[in-house]
C-alpha cells in the first residue's frame, strides 16, 4: 500500500493498548509470581483505570495523581508511573525524590515501571540521559547499596502504530541489592556509553563509515552481508541484536521490505536511532534498549536473527546462541558477523586492548562448536579477515586524506585516537590475533 505521496507504507501489525502492553512485561518479569500489591501514579485517570482493569479483579491496586503520594507505601510488588514525572525530567532533584521514595515503596524483587513520552522534548537524547540516570541510581535501603535493574526501554507500540509516535517510552526495572562499586562504571551500559559510545565517538565512527552506520565498510559492506541471508521477503520479521545507530534495521526495512527489531544496550546510540525514525515514521522499524541475554523474547517469533559486529561485547555465547535458537521460527535463519580471535600466540599488547574493550573472542571452531551444541544445522563460517584488513586501510586512508574536514568536527585526540587504532588493528591481524569472523546456520523445521 502507499500513502498519497506515493511512499511505499508496511501493512501494520495488531497492537495492544498501552495498559495492556505494559500489564504483559509486568506479568513476564514477575515470572509467575503472584502479583498481590500494586501502586499507579497516572495524571490521567482513565489510564489510571484502564491498568486497574488490565491487572485483574484479584489484584490490590491504589490509584494516585502524584508521586509525592508513594510516601508511606511499603511492599509493591508493582509500581507503575505513567507520565507522572513529565514536569520532572528536567529536574535532577525531583527525580531523586521519585526513585528514592520508589525503591522504598517496592519489594526486593519487585516491579517499577516508568512510562513517559518525549515526542516533544527538546533534547533528541532525553531518552539516554534517563536511561543513564535510573540505570545508575543507587542508595542505601535497609543498609543494602539498592538500585534499579533495567530489563529494558520499550517503545509503546498502541503510539507507533495508531499514533506514529516513536517516543512514547517505558522503562522496566527490577528493585536489587548490588554490589558497593569502587571503578567508574556502573554497570556495563553504563561502560559503553562512556567509553566506545560516547556522542563525540558515534558521530566520528558514523562520519567515517558513512550515514547511518558504525560499522566497517557501512551501507555497501551491510548490504552484501545482509544479501548472505539469500531470500528475504517483504512482511517477514527480523531481530537485529546490537542494531547500533539503526541503519541496517532501516536498510533491511527499505531494500526487503522485513519488519525489524532491533535492540541494543548502548543508550546513546539507540537515542540516535529512536530519533531519526521518528522523523522518517518506517513503521516497520521498532526498537529496544536491553540486553540479549536478559530479553525475553517470544519462542518461534523471527524468521531471521542479524547481528553485525556486536557479540563480541556478550560473555555467554552458548547462551546467546540458546535464546537465538528458541526466538527463531523453525526454517528460520541466523547471520552474524563477529570480531573473533585467530590462531597465532596473542601479544600482551592485544590481550589488554581485549580487556580494555570488555570483549570476550572466540575463533571459528569454537563457534562452530556452540551452534552445533545449540542444534543449529546447515553451519556455514567465514573468516572475512581480509577484507576487515582492505577495509581498515580504506578507512584510515579516508580520515589521512581528510584530516582537515574531520578536524573541522573533531578533536585532534580523536583523530589521534583512530589512526593509532587502526595501525593497532592491522598489527593484530598481521599476528593472526584479531579476526573478522561471519556465521550463518539456520534452525530446523
Amino acid at each position: 500500500m502507499s500513502d498519497r505521496g506515493g511512499r511505499r507504507c508496511a501493512i501494520l501489525p495488531a497492537s495492544m493498548s498501552a495498559e495492556r502492553q505494559i500489564v504483559s512485561t509486568v506479568r513476564g518479569l514477575l515470572d509467575g509470581h503472584r502479583v498481590a500489591t500494586v501502586a499507579v501514579v497516572s495524571v490521567d485517570d482513565q489510564a489510571a483505570k484502564k491498568f486497574v482493569e488490565a491487572l485483574g479483579e484479584d489484584v490490590n491496586v491504589s490509584t494516585h495523581n502524584d508521586v509525592e503520594q508513594l510516601a508511606g507505601l511499603s511492599d509493591l510488588d508493582i509500581l507503575i508511573a505513567n507520565k507522572a514525572l513529565s514536569k520532572n525530567v528536567n529536574h535532577p532533584e525531583k527525580l531523586d525524590e521519585f526513585v528514592k521514595s520508589a525503591l522504598k515503596a517496592v519489594r526486593f524483587g519487585g516491579v517499577v515501571i516508568v512510562r513517559e513520552d518525549l515526542k516533544d522534548a527538546q533534547d533528541g537524547k532525553q531518552v539516554a540521559r534517563l536511561t543513564d540516570y535510573f540505570d545508575v541510581f543507587r542508595v542505601a535501603v535497609d543498609g543494602k547499596n539498592t538500585g534499579l535493574e533495567l530489563y529494558a526501554v520499550e517503545e509503546v507500540e498502541d503510539s507507533l502504530y495508531a499514533h506514529q509516535n516513536w517516543l512514547d517510552f517505558y522503562w522496566s526495572f527490577t528493585k536489587k541489592e548490588f554490589p558497593q562499586t569502587t571503578g567508574e562504571n556502573v554497570t556495563f551500559r553504563d561502560f559503553l556509553d562512556k567509553t566506545q559510545y560516547t556522542d563525540t565517538g558515534i558521530y566520528a565512527y558514523e562520519w567515517i563509515f558513512g550515514d547511518n552506520f558504525i560499522s566497517p565498510g557501512g551501507y555497501e559492506e551491510n548490504l552484501k552481508v545482509i544479501k548472505r541471508f539469500g531470500d528475504l521477503r517483504a512482511g517477514q520479521t527480523m531481530l537485529d541484536i546490537g542494531v547500533g545507530i539503526g541503519g541496517g534495521a532501516r536498510q533491511v526495512a527499505n531494500e526487503f521490505g522485513v519488519h525489524v527489531k532491533g535492540i541494543d544496550l548502548s543508550s546513546n546510540m539507540l537515542a540516535v536511532a529512536l530519533e531519526r525514525v521518528q522523523k522518517e515514521k518506517d513503521a516497520r522499524v521498532r526498537y529496544s534498549i536491553t540486553d540479549a541475554l536478559v530479553y525475553k523474547f517470544v519462542p518461534n517469533s523471527f524468521d531471521y536473527v542479524f547481528s553485525r559486529d556486536c557479540i563480541q561485547h556478550i560473555p555467554d555465547t552458548e547462551l546467546l546462541f540458546s535464546r537465538i535458537y528458541d526466538s527463531l521460527k523453525p526454517g528460520g535463519k541466523v547471520l552474524i558477523t563477529m570480531y573473533g580471535c585467530g590462531y597465532g600466540e596473542l601479544s600482551e599488547k592485544f590481550k589488554a586492548y581485549v580487556a580494555q574493550r570488555h570483549y570476550f573472542l572466540k575463533n571459528l571452531k569454537q563457534i562452530e562448536e556452540i551452534a552445533k551444541k545449540t542444534g543449529f544445522t546447515n553451519i556455514y563460517t567465514e573468516n572475512l579477515t581480509g577484507r576487515f584488513k582492505e577495509i581498515l586501510g580504506e578507512e584510515r586512508s579516508r580520515v589521512e586524506d581528510n584530516k582537515e574536514e574531520f578536524l573541522s568536527k573533531f578533536s585532534q585526540k580523536e583523530y589521534d585516537s583512530l589512526v593509532r587504532g587502526w595501525g593497532d588493528k592491522l598489527g593484530y591481524i598481521a599476528d593472526d590475533n584479531h579476526n573478522w569472523n561471519l556465521f550463518l546456520a539456520e534452525k530446523p523445521f
